[in-house]
Order: C-alpha cells, then sequence, then structure tokens
C-alpha cells in the first residue's frame, strides 16, 4: 500500500486536507504545488510537444525558485515492459492537496531535530486507451525543494480492464526504465561524478566541474548531482526512499540541450531489466534539493525526511563516537627514526589501537580486514579469527578500558552465496551480539542493483535484532533510510583519505567540493585525521604511514566540517603521539544540534559552523590557494565568546604541519578574521 509517515514518539506529521477535485476528465491542463514560502513551484503538465521534444502528448513538469525556471518542460513517465509505457494519452481523473509538517527528533544528525512543512499535490491519472492503467503522481514541495514520486494503486478491472482479454491485466509487471527527465534552460555550472553502468558501483569518485553540455549521451552521472546557476542558485539532483528499486542515474541527451534522462541499474545478467514487482507499488523519491546557494543545501535535512519514521523503538544502544582505526596507516606500532613499524595480524596490534582509544577518549576501536583471514576469501569464516588474534581477549581487554569494537566483514561472507538468504547473516550477527561486539563495518558491496538495494534494508533490519550499529563501505551514496533505521551509523560511498595510499585524488580542491556534492545526500565515512601532511607539490603516495595534502589545520577542521556520526579516525597512535591537534580531535563531537553554512564555494573553501549545547564549533578549508575570510558571528547572538583556535602556522606554506594554537576573546558583534595557507584551514571552538 502507499507508504504514509505516521506519528511516533519521535516523529510527527500532520496533514490538513486542502483541495479535491474528482470525477472530472481533464485532456490538459497545468497544477502548480508551491513550498508553504511561495519561493519554490513545481507545474505538472499535459502537454503536445513539437521538436526536438518526442512528437505528441505526454506527461511534463517544470520547476522555479523565486520566479527563476530552474528546470524547463522535462517529461515525466515509466517504461513497464508488460505493460506498456506510461507517459503519454492520459487523462487527470482527480487533484487533492494537502499541507504537512514533518516533526522528528535527530540525536544522530547535523540537527537535533528537524521540522519539514510542505504542500503535497496527488494527481491521478488514466490512460485514454483501453486497457487503461491508473496511477497518481504524488507530488511535495518544501522550502528547500521538492519531491515526486509515481504511485501504481490496485487496478480497477471494470473501469481499467472492462474486457475479458484484459482480465486481470497489471498485477505483476517488469520495470524497464523510468522516463523522469531533468531539462535546463541553460549551459550551467554543474559538479558532476562521472561513472560507468557496469559494476563496481561505490561512488568513490571525484566530482569535477563541468558544464551541463558536457554531460553527452555517452556519460553517465551518479548522484547526488549540483548545479549552480549564474545567479548563484543552487539545485541538487537527487533520490530518496530507495526501496524495491535500483539506484538512478543521470545521461545526456542527443536531440536536446542540456537535457539529462534518468538511467536505472539493470539487475545482474540482465541488460533491460531493471527489476519487477506487484501493485501496489511506489517509486523512490525524485528530489531537487533548492536554495539560494549551495552551501545553503548543506542546512537541509530534506533527503532524510522522505524517509518512513524509525522502525527501532529503543535506540538508546545506537550512541555515536569516534573510532581508532587500523588499516589505513598499515598497522603502524611505532614510528622510529621517522621510519613506520608495521604491526602484524595479532593481538598486540589491535591491543594497540584499543589502548590509544582509551587514553584519548575515543568511544570505540575498529578491528578490520584480516582478522578473520583475508577479506577477499569468500570461503572464510567471519566468526573464527585467525591463530594469532586473541579475540576473546581484545574484547574484554577494550571492555574494561571503556572501549567498544566494531569488527569488519566482507558482505559475501555474511551470505550463502544467495542475495536473498540471509540465514548466515543472522548467526554471524548474532553471534557478534553474543561476544558483545557493538558494530559492524560491511565491505565491498560496489553495487547498486535492485537486489542490493533490497540486501541493504535486510541487512540493517538484522542487525537492529541484534543491536549492532552498520558502517557500509564499498557501498551505494545515501538515501535518507538512516531515518529509518538509524543503526547505520555512518557509510563510506565517497572517495575518501584511503585513496591516498595509492593516488593523487584526494587534493585540497576535491576535499572542499565534497561537502556541497557527497555530503548533501547524507554522512560520509571519509576516515579524516591525517597527521603526515605535505604542501603542494611534495605529497607521494605510499601505502604504509600515508602521507596526506594539505594541512594539518585542513585535516583538523574536517572534524568539524565533515558529517558523520562515526568519526574514524585516519592515522596510527603513533603519527598521533605528542603532536598538536589531537586534542580537539579528543573534544570535538561528531553529532550536532545545530548547523549553520557560514561562506564558501565549490572547489574554492567552505566555512562551516556546528553548534553542540552552548559551544559553537567553527571548521574553515581552502583548496590551495591561500585565502584570508572574515566570518561574520552574527548567528551565534550577541555577546562575548572565548574562541580556542586551531590555525595554520606562519610557516605552514612551507610545512604544512606547522600548527598555531591560541585564545581569544570575541565580539559577535564584528567579524572573526582568519587565514588559511595554500591547502590550509582553521578549526576553533566558541564558549561564552
Amino acid at each position: 500500500m502507499f507508504k504514509r509517515l505516521s506519528a511516533t514518539a519521535a516523529s510527527m506529521l500532520v496533514v490538513v486536507l486542502a483541495i479535491t477535485s474528482c470525477g472530472e476528465f481533464h485532456d490538459t491542463g497545468d497544477v502548480s504545488v508551491k513550498s508553504p514560502d511561495g519561493k519554490i513551484e513545481m507545474v505538472f503538465s499535459l502537454k503536445e510537444m513539437q521538436e526536438p521534444y518526442p512528437v505528441g502528448s505526454g506527461m511534463y513538469y517544470t520547476v522555479a525558485y523565486q520566479g527563476k525556471q530552474l528546470l524547463v518542460e522535462s517529461p515525466l513517465g515509466l517504461q513497464l515492459g508488460n505493460a506498456g509505457t506510461i507517459s503519454g494519452n492520459m487523462l487527470i481523473m482527480a487533484v487533492s492537496e494537502s499541507a504537512g509538517v514533518d516533526q522528528f527528533d535527530t540525536p544522530l544528525g547535523k540537527q537535533s531535530a528537524v521540522k519539514a512543512e510542505y504542500n503535497e499535490t496527488r494527481i491521478t491519472l488514466r490512460q485514454k486507451e483501453i486497457p487503461a492503467i491508473t496511477f497518481d503522481m504524488i507530488i511535495r514541495a518544501y522550502n528547500d525543494g521538492v519531491a515526486f514520486r509515481y504511485y501504481l494503486p490496485e487496478q480497477a478491472p471494470e473501469i481499467n480492464f472492462p474486457s475479458a482479454e484484459h482480465s486481470g491485466f497489471f498485477k505483476d509487471f517488469t520495470l524497464i526504465n523510468e522516463l523522469t527527465g531533468y531539462y535546463f534552460p541553460g549551459d550551467e555550472d554543474a559538479f558532476a561524478m562521472f561513472q560507468i553502468m557496469l559494476p563496481p558501483h561505490n561512488y568513490e569518485a571525484p566530482f569535477a566541474k563541468i558544464r551541463l553540455g558536457e554531460i553527452s549521451r555517452d556519460s553517465t552521472v551518479a548522484l547526488p548531482l549540483l548545479v549552480q546557476y549564474a545567479d548563484g542558485v543552487a539545485m541538487c539532483v537527487a533520490e530518496a526512499d530507495l526501496e524495491n528499486y535500483p539506484a538512478s542515474y543521470v545521461t545526456g541527451s542527443r536531440e536536446i540541450d542540456f537535457a539529462l534522462s534518468t538511467s536505472l541499474v539493470p539487475l545482474p545478467g540482465e541488460k533491460q531489466v531493471k527489476g519487477s514487482g506487484s501493485v501496489p507499488f511506489e517509486t523512490p523519491w525524485r528530489v531537487l534539493m533548492i536554495g539560494e546557494s549551495a552551501g545553503k543545501l548543506i542546512e537541509s535535512d530534506l533527503i532524510q525526511a522522505l524517509n518512513d519514521p524509525s522502525k527501532i523503538s529503543d535506540a538508546s544502544w545506537i550512541k555515536p563516537g569516534k573510532a581508532s582505526w587500523d588499516w589505513w596507516s598499515g598497522k603502524v606500532v611505532k614510528i622510529r627514526r621517522g621510519r613506520a613499524t608495521e604491526g602484524d595480524f595479532e593481538t598486540s596490534t589491535y591491543e594497540h589501537y584499543i589502548d590509544f582509544a582509551a587514553e584519548n577518549g575515543l568511544e570505540y576501536t575498529i578491528i578490520d580486514d584480516g582478522w578473520y583471514g583475508d577479506g577477499r576469501d569468500l570461503g572464510a569464516d567471519a566468526t573464527t579469527a585467525i591463530e594469532t588474534v586473541d579475540m576473546p581477549y581484545l574484547i574484554n581487554h577494550a571492555d574494561s578500558l571503556g572501549v567498544k569494537l566494531i569488527l569488519w566483514v566482507n558482505w559475501e561472507c555474511l551470505m550463502a552465496g544467495n542475495d536473498s538468504t540471509f540465514d548466515k547473516m543472522e548467526k554471524v550477527f548474532a553471534t557478534y551480539q553474543q561476544w558483545g561486539i557493538v558494530g559492524v563495518k560491511v565491505d565491498f558491496m560496489d553495487r547498486d542493483d535492485k537486489n542490493i538495494v533490497d540486501w541493504y534494508r535486510k541487512t540493517l533490519e538484522l542487525a537492529a535484532r541484534y543491536k549492532l550499529m552498520v558502517d557500509f563501505h564499498g557501498a551505494i551514496r545515501p538515501d535518507g533510510i538512516r531515518r529509518t533505521w538509524p543503526n547505520l551509523i555512518t557509510r563510506e560511498g565517497v572517495l575518501g583519505l584511503e585513496y591516498v595510499k595509492w593516488s593523487e585524488l584526494v587534493t585540497p580542491r576535491y576535499n572542499v567540493t565534497i561537502p556541497y556534492t557527497r555530503m548533501l545526500v547524507g554522512p560520509m565515512d571519509y576516515t579524516p585525521g591525517g597527521f603526515n601532511n605535505t604542501i603542494e607539490g611534495k605529497f607521494t603516495p605510499r601505502y604504509i604511514n600515508p602521507e596526506v595534502m594539505g594541512t594539518r589545520a585542513h585535516q583538523l577542521a574536517m572534524f568539524i566540517v565533515y558529517q558523520s556520526p562515526l568519526q574514524v579516525l585516519a592515522d596510527s597512535p603513533s603519527s598521533y603521539a605528542g603532536e598538536d591537534g589531537l586534542d580537539l580531535i579528543r573534544e570535538v563531537p561528531t553529532v550536532w544540534d545545530e548547523t549553520r553554512f557560514v561562506d564558501g564555494t565549490p572547489g574554492d573553501y567552505i566555512v562551516l559552523a556546528r553548534r553542540k549545547g552552548d559551544a559553537w564549533y567553527l571548521g574553515a578549508m581552502t583548496n590551495w590557494e591561500g585565502r584570508e575570510v572574515e566570518i561574520p558571528l552574527d548567528f551565534m547572538g550577541a555577546g562575548n565568546w572565548k574562541a580556542r583556535v586551531w590555525a595554520d602556522g606562519q610557516k605552514a606554506d612551507k610545512n604544512a604541519e606547522d600548527l598555531d594554537t591560541m585564545e581569544l576573546e570575541l565580539d559577535t558583534g564584528a567579524p572573526l578574521a582568519i587565514k588559511m595557507a595554500p591547502g590550509g584551514g582553521f578549526a576553533a571552538i566558541l564558549t561564552k
């Protein structure tokens, strides 16, 4: 049945019916849906279109912001293998309008609570010719964007399929494609992640700054896609509530300039078939986040609001925090005369990382690939540690120090060779709970077809049953499911700091692009905190004791700028020992009561403010261009504040590890002037 958000202790939905019209047939006409503040408008139309559009009648929509056209007539529709194409030759049967506000707490988010007001219109349509499929277009306009989806109800045979030859028609269907398009009025700037439609799909690629005209019919671009208009207005194309459906991408058009079409991931082994289903059925939300600037989109929780409320009645066992981690540094246990000593897969190595977590107030240690054998060996037993790892000792030792353990596992080692058989996973999760493990880091899915999308949800449900938090790696990008299953504590789906081990992709420019792109759709396990910092031109990829591009302050600012309820420290205890900046990492929270975008542009720099309790945290980062920025503080309210600062030192342009720490007294009536070195950053904790 059609999913409605229900009232719970943590979520309240108020819907007020405004207008309902039915019993009328409309060949044409526009249906307008406006945001509560009136700034955003989506218009649905049945229209006859001429070339270069496909000639004939069809369903189209436009989107405007403060009267400015963001999307021109863009097509809508579904292509179903056994039921033909649902796109044109339609009648509007009914239009119903409602207004609502969805309120829910977000203790693991970038703000403590969400209040999402919207206006909703439901348009019931029917094909003119028999057999006549009936379906709904559901459109919501929020103050920070619009969302729409297709809903296929159970069909009424006496109306839709009156002849005997059509009896029982259209209960089950095959999904071939979705015809949703995004047609832009001009050649706007965009930040796009180019992909290929063949696996692996793990969303670990950079975002390139391009013009929309550079996305050709031969291109495949992953969501989210950020589009920046000439006047600064920004729109992010995304999706939410992905269930029983493959992930969507966009591709260009050969016939129409600046036109993007939806491309769906096929089922494994298939070329045309993307999935199957039965009515009633609804697609994911197609989401257009809209704001006066790209930075304002960072404040939005629209993706999360478009998902169902939590299915976990008591989530008190889900706790945010920070973790030590052995894999990135190459299990480095000590540095001697500038050379790293690599640890083995043995008890003492993991104990070293647990002790570091305890000494520095970190809640967790992640024991990564190798603890139960070769992670690529799909026959390995994920409940049996190798001989050199005494797991009972490590669990007891960590527990005695107040540190909890999270275990890495290859997703296929949780399955019995079948995507839909979860008996083995349940046994593994039950074992971990019995051991006292609190979370799993599940890796290497590298797919986003419908089958694996279903697998994600089932895995979260099973993990919740055994009170296990989940960190997905090698994963699809977020769709807001963490609202429904908050035990999804974080996920990768991002080109993170691990790539410095073998590439030069993780540049300061990239680092100040992903807050405006990937981070818009949800938390990202980027794993910040590399302390072997290098200036431009001096970086060399290396697998053991890796280096990072940019300054120490640049890395520290990530703990404020990058959203992740579980922040995983990349570097080794030896790299952190006695170093400036570790004190900030110890103290900074991982969840927030409020988030404010302050200043910046994608690919250039960012200044972000986050509040936890009565304290504000400022994080700023720049690309390879040194930068002086004045940060307005009026959002904090009038008064005098004390600031503890971690900033680029005077020699940071020559020695990237040079860090200045200081205390300042500030008056919020005046801006705070900061200076960042090339590849630099700035972090501060402000208290009254």
